[in-house]
């Protein structure tokens, strides 16, 4: 079975939505800040998840105990695989309606697991390869895969992302979520601030998950968003990263405006309708702008490359992303894109010693 933590993680986003419930043992990994990092990852980009945790073996006044509690709510924590584990599990699956209550009282337990069938051994490998046990990764390199680089900050502004497109109806919308989802999912905060004076804000009508904060700010499924451009100045002292949707670049008011911000995004499509509208984006290209085409097939990428140059090599392709609310795990593709900023160099505070997850250890 695979257990590194780029593979798990990879498994679990791109699945996320068929998946209902899990049951996560933070001990299988190995390393144990390993798990947490990983778990604090999930609750973030699969928030329609539901997670027990089992944590056999840790104290439960240990700070290990602690960060779990912040993560999941305690009635879904157990300490053993046992009868608690089904337990909690078919009470979930109960209030879910994915089994009936008759089921969780029959006789034989729900959970039972099948009688172990003889396999035969697995065959040698071609060659011996050192692998190094998953103890002794220390906590640094596996959190390697998981960390954003510091925002580099003016003061307490956050950084922005902008992201138009060049045209309407191709995915603007879906990447800009997909980047705030990224950004969250690296321990930041984000949020989203709509700045098309023509957007009719479309999140509170495919979702139900809505949490109103007044007529401009609104959380959906776990997500801060604004939809007044006013909004920008008094968040940009609340949030690490602010991702501004700037709708079709066509009806940019002030293209000014759009390419002053810290991280330029524009989304293309490659039907023939959509590639002339690249062209006005070229135009303005200051030599920082990432361009992400949406629904392009495989057999397709190369000419696209082709016809781009020299913009190339700041030209990516995203996959399907049919739920933008659920991030797609493409940790490559939009760590590209904000891996032009550089590390913030990390400030030494007195008052206790850093825990895991920006903690202090009590």
């Amino acid at each position: 079975m695979e257990r590194s933590i780029p593979v798990i993680q990879r498994q679990l986003e791109q699945n996320g939505d068929q998946i209902s419930h899990l049951v996560y043992d933070v001990r299988i990994i190995g390393n144990i800040d390993q798990s947490l990092g990983l778990l604090e990852r999930i609750c973030v980009t699969v928030p329609g998840i539901k997670i027990i945790v089992v944590t056999e073996g840790l104290s439960t006044d240990s700070a290990f105990m602690k960060d779990i509690l912040t993560l999941v709510p305690a009635e879904q924590i157990v300490s053993d695989h046992g009868a608690e584990l089904k337990r909690v599990l078919n009470a979930m699956l109960c209030d879910a309606g994915l089994i009936s209550e008759d089921n969780t009282s029959n006789n034989t337990p729900l959970l039972e697991e099948p009688p172990p069938v003889d396999e035969p051994p697995p065959a040698p490998p071609a060659s011996t390869v050192e692998v190094i046990p998953p103890s002794q990764v220390d906590r640094e390199t596996a959190r390697a895969h998981l960390v954003l680089p510091k925002p580099r900050l003016r003061g307490r502004n956050a950084t922005t992302i902008a992201v138009c497109g060049a045209g309407h109806r191709i995915g603007t919308t879906t990447q800009a979520m997909q980047l705030c989802l990224y950004v969250k999912a690296m321990g930041y905060k984000a949020a989203v601030i709509e700045m098309s004076v023509s957007s009719l804000t479309p999140y509170t009508q495919i979702s139900d998950e809505v949490v109103l904060f007044d007529e401009k700010h609104f959380r959906i499924e776990g997500t801060d968003i604004y939809n007044d451009k006013t909004c920008i100045l008094a968040t940009k002292t609340k949030y690490d990263y602010l991702i501004l949707d700037y709708g079709a670049f066509g009806e940019l008011s002030e293209v000014a405006d759009y390419l002053r911000n810290d991280i330029l995004v524009a989304v293309c499509g490659a039907k023939p309708s959509e590639v002339d509208l690249v062209s006005d984006i070229l135009r303005v290209d200051n030599g920082t702008i990432h361009y992400v085409f949406s629904f392009v097939p495989q057999r397709d990428r190369d000419d696209i490359l082709k016809s781009m140059s020299p913009f190339d090599v700041r030209t990516y392709f995203a996959g399907w992303t049919p739920d933008y609310f659920l991030y797609s795990g493409n940790d490559e593709l939009y760590g590209y894109i904000t891996g032009q900023l550089k590390a913030k160099e990390t400030v030494q505070k007195k008052g206790g010693l850093k825990w895991p997850f920006g903690r202090k250890r009590k």
